[in-house]
């Protein structure tokens, strides 16, 4: 009796433990200044103005004062923004991902019972599913659509596959909205089912995704601006089967993915279509997005439940791999490439990550002296403590050139940009930041900011440490 009930909860006390692992990962990263304003703060921004019956004008982005909505249809963000109702916090949103993202690993350990899968194994799926590098890099990055989406996908993958008509409804509408992109995974995983069971039931959720993406592409991208994220030659165009395997990174994704659980998804190649629609959408129709090429970012989530919907289905067609060694032989692939890769649960180790940086406490005590309605320009690290408001503004580095009157002496200036006009720049020059979190190098950041100053366009307000709150006295 109490060995039933172990085997009831352990699943989810996995995800449990999983759960606060990546809610300290990703809320200590935060609260020590780590987040950007691309993309938690940003995010952050659109939630924050759905909860307060605003339209999602994002005003970080490079492009500001345009609907969120013509960049990423992810509709999912209304469905969330009533947690802020709860507690009006960027902490709420990074929860809130940790959340959804862990307790999608019990449709996995579901969809691996169901097939008669031996019980470690299924436990060793579970794990291997919750730290699959495209998880950990995606909850480490900041929060993001993808993440959700995912999450709905896995749980419309099991729906699916055990033959529950509504919660599959309900599961592929939450995935279909969470981004544009997501009704192409839908519609390659119910084609693969389609294939392989025969079911006409496959046939409502193939038509769905098809309307879907031919509304949003078809019709939706083409009135409204266009799809930011297509190539030069528009989505279709200038296509290249051999852009899969150009470069190193695309090399390094295809087989980190497939080794994570030692090929085994090899074993049922019918079930690796949507994993390879899926690289492919990115490799070849997405070329040109260069951040979406490699192992990190958020983009590699995306690639979880398809890979592990090929690995539960490898390993039952092969029944002498129905044992107790499968199950560590998947756990030892994990352990290598977590040990090669340094991925982000291994901070958690590490005493430094601990450590609030001195930059930070100096940062959490100018904050308090922005008035709450004020309009703000903000380093990058800055913003995401700080969107919780219309008008918050990001700032770039720039040049700028004088034929008279230069601050720094030569014709040509570090200098900064910034949109609209507001009222207060926070800044902060410690040590503790790079490029990353400044936009430029740290020496070009303090000497456009001198400029600033010399030229009479912003005056101190309050500094603590190298952390200093302007007053913006002339607009650029």
């Amino acid at each position: 009796m109490f060995g039933l009930k172990i085997n009831k909860i352990l699943p989810y006390a996995i995800c449990f433990v999983f759960f606060l692992a990546y809610a300290a990962l990703s809320v200590v990263r935060h609260l020590h200044y780590g987040s950007f304003g691309f993309d938690l703060g940003l995010t952050d921004q659109v939630v924050w103005e759905y909860s307060q019956f605003h339209a999602p004008i994002t005003t970080i982005d490079h492009i500001p004062f345009i609907s969120n909505l013509l960049v990423h249809v992810e509709l999912i963000y209304i469905l969330l923004a009533p947690f802020y109702w709860i507690y009006n916090n960027v902490i709420t949103f990074i929860l809130l991902q940790a959340f959804f993202a862990t307790a999608s690993g019990i449709p996995v350990f579901l969809l691996a019972k169901k097939h008669g899968l031996n019980k470690f194994i299924c436990y060793a799926l579970l794990v291997s599913y919750l730290m699959f590098y495209g998880v950990q890099n995606a909850l480490w990055f900041d929060v993001h659509s993808t993440v959700f989406g995912t999450s709905f996908l896995s749980w419309f993958i099991y729906f699916l596959d055990a033959g529950y008509l509504w919660p599959s409804l309900t599961a592929f509408f939450l995935t279909i909205i969470s981004k544009e992109n997501y009704a192409a995974m839908t519609l390659l995983i119910s084609f693969v089912y389609l294939v392989y069971r025969r079911e006409k039931r496959q046939l409502l959720f193939i038509g769905l995704s098809i309307l879907y993406l031919f509304l949003i592409f078809g019709i939706y991208y083409p009135h409204f601006g266009g799809y930011r994220f297509q190539s030069q030659q528009g989505l279709f165009g200038g296509l290249n089967l051999l852009d899969f395997i150009n470069t190193k990174d695309k090399l390094q994704v295809i087989g980190y993915t497939f080794a994570w659980t030692g090929l085994l998804s090899f074993l049922q190649p019918v079930f690796l279509i949507p994993l390879i629609g899926n690289l492919a959408s990115y490799f070849i129709l997405g070329r040109e997005v260069s951040t979406a090429q490699g192992l990190f970012l958020q983009y590699r989530i995306e690639l979880t439940p398809l890979l592990f919907l090929a690995t539960v289905y490898g390993i039952k067609r092969i029944k002498k791999l129905n044992s107790v060694w499968t199950g560590f032989y998947l756990l030892f692939c994990v352990i290598i490439i977590q040990y090669q890769l340094h991925l982000p649960l291994s901070y958690l180790t590490k005493g430094y990550f601990w450590h609030e940086p001195a930059s930070a406490k100096n940062i959490n005590t100018i904050i308090s002296d922005i008035p709450a309605n004020a309009s703000v320009v903000a380093q990058d690290n800055i913003i995401p403590h700080v969107s919780h408001r219309i008008n918050i503004f990001t700032l770039w580095p720039d040049k700028k050139t004088f034929l008279s009157d230069s601050p720094c002496g030569k014709t040509v200036c570090d200098w900064f940009r910034w949109a609209s006009n507001p009222q207060y720049l926070i800044v902060d020059t410690g040590p503790d930041w790079d490029i990353r979190h400044l936009l430029a190098n740290r020496e070009d950041y303090i000497s456009g900011l001198k400029n600033l100053e010399k030229a009479k366009i912003i005056s101190k307000f309050k500094q603590k440490g190298n952390a200093v709150l302007y007053r913006i006295q002339k607009q650029i």
